[in-house]
């Protein structure tokens, strides 16, 4: 079984979490079967005293999410996360949407600490964030080059911008690519999607500073970088 909970990706719902939905009371454990199922619905089996699945001793370790409203104000959300956020080993976000961006910070750089891959497809943030330019030439913005959690376990990272949909941005992540690469200096492996002209060359030119300002173990054990154009 171990084996088997390492290798399937559980797949959550375009549901989410309901504020109406009251599975967590009489959830179908049977549900888990096919490997989709809701949130409220997972934190079900894993606090059932019971354990009929032995997901405490064989927890799952890929998940994929996808059109979830990824508000850490909700008490249901970040219990969600601080309970699976740490089982967590390979993790999909696909057209979610963040509101805030210190709920994308602290779900990737606190509450996700045991990552090894990361897609991240398509998620929308109606916010504006930081420029590499600004990032790189106001001092007062060098802190995120010190990161408070360096996170070594990450190997894989995939971003892929959706130039299909309609969106209110051109960024591919809420956060600078620079805050994002300082977490991981371990990556071995990324891969970049139908991003703008412009985040493409902040992308490749934050990681030459993060390089320069942090050390050469930074990138060292990067193997593969592929960039995808068009459609």
């Amino acid at each position: 079984m171990s084996i088997w909970r390492k290798n399937v990706e559980l797949d959550f719902n375009p549901d989410g979490y309901d504020e109406d939905d009251d599975s967590d009371e009489d959830y179908d454990a049977d549900e888990a079967e096919d490997g989709v199922l809701t949130g409220v619905g997972y934190m079900a089996l894993l606090q059932s005293p019971e354990d009929s699945y032995q997901l405490k001793n064989h927890p799952f370790r890929k998940y994929k999410i996808q059109h979830w409203d990824l508000n850490l104000e909700d008490e249901e959300m970040l219990a969600f996360w601080t309970k699976v956020g740490p089982l967590m080993r390979h993790l999909s976000l696909h057209l979610c949407t963040f509101e805030r961006v210190e709920d994308f910070r602290k779900i990737l750089f606190e509450l996700t600490p045991n990552l090894e891959s990361l897609e991240f497809h398509g998620n929308k943030f109606p916010f504006d964030r930081p420029t590499e330019k600004a990032m790189r030439l106001d001092p007062t913005r060098k802190e995120h080059l010190k990161p408070e959690n360096v996170l070594k376990s990450m190997k894989k990272l995939q971003v892929r911008w959706q130039p299909y949909f309609e969106y209110d941005h051109l960024d591919a992540l809420p956060t600078t690519w620079i805050e994002f690469f300082v977490h991981f200096p371990n990556i071995e492996k990324i891969y970049v999607e139908h991003l703008a002209d412009e985040e493409l060359v902040e992308c490749v030119q934050s990681m030459e500073i993060v390089r320069e300002n942090l050390g050469s173990e930074y990138f060292a054990k990067l193997m593969q970088l592929d960039i995808a154009f068009g459609p």
